[in-house]
């Protein structure tokens, strides 16, 4: 059995919860009945093997291990990020989600 590495670049913010994959099919439940106000939001798992966390994302890439991201501060508008920002609140007060940080770029390592 062999280990797969990669690295996710996106923009969202973390869920606290300890069952991401229990939840992340609820997220998908709920993001498919407000598409409407939040149709760039999705998730994100991934993590320590199987200890993955689940994030609220819009933008999202893959870097593979060996491989890198190159982001300039103006790689993305402004009125892009507020959009994206919009939308993940609309899509956190839909599944009920109070108090969570503030939208921002991430950086998540995962092992599968």
């Amino acid at each position: 059995m062999g280990f797969h590495h990669s690295t996710y670049f996106a923009y969202g913010t973390h869920i606290p919860t300890s069952h991401a994959w229990d939840e992340a099919d609820r997220i998908d439940t709920v993001l498919a009945r407000v598409w409407d106000i939040c149709p760039a939001v999705g998730h994100l798992t991934a993590g320590d093997y199987d200890r993955d966390r689940l994030f609220l994302v819009t933008h999202s890439t893959e870097v593979s291990l060996g491989a890198y991201e190159h982001v300039t501060p103006d790689a993305y508008p402004p009125e892009q990020i507020a959009d994206w920002t919009r939308q993940i609140a609309a899509a956190a007060d839909a599944l009920g989600y109070t108090a969570l940080a503030a939208p921002g770029w991430l950086v998540v390592p995962d092992l599968s």
